[in-house]
């Protein structure tokens, strides 16, 4: 229960900074992000990592099971707003967000490959300049994760 707890003040972490353009994650203000924390008791009952591959990054979300629908709900919304995001359409979005769609719109590919317990997904290019910008924008997620986590005991 230690790692849900984690992942909970992870997620809710507002305060590393992607630069000038504020914060990394911002589970209160993206309107991409908020599509998790405003399900009520889905946060709590999921966890979200990120791992390097050799050409880019593998993201797992895994979610209990009463919770699967309202994260399908939820990942649907995020998407479409993503996607606009991708199209130019101009929303305010976190760090995160704003190098993901970045990322997209210079050619990686995304792909989700759903389990019976996750929802993995893998951002990945055959270039090696994106596969830089993947790798950046993939350490940085962890980097937040990892001060996000400090002084946990778990």
């Amino acid at each position: 229960m230690r790692a849900v707890s984690v992942v909970i003040l992870t997620l809710l972490a507002v305060v590393a900074s992607a630069g000038a353009s504020g914060p990394w994650v911002d589970m209160d203000n993206c309107p991409i992000c908020k599509n998790v924390s405003s399900v009520d008791g889905l946060m709590e009952n999921m966890t979200w990592e990120h791992h390097l591959t050799a050409t880019g990054v593998m993201t797992v979300s895994t979610v209990k099971p009463k919770f699967q629908k309202q994260f399908e709900g939820a990942k649907a919304r995020m998407k479409e707003t993503l996607g606009k995001v991708v199209k130019g359409e101009a929303i305010e979005v976190c760090g995160y967000c704003t190098s993901l769609a970045a990322l997209l719109k210079t050619g990686a590919k995304a792909e989700n490959v759903m389990t019976v317990a996750s929802d993995i997904m893998v951002v990945s290019s055959t270039d090696e300049a994106t596969i830089a910008k993947i790798h950046d924008h993939a350490q940085k997620t962890i980097d937040f994760l990892k001060i996000s986590h400090k002084g946990h005991d778990h």
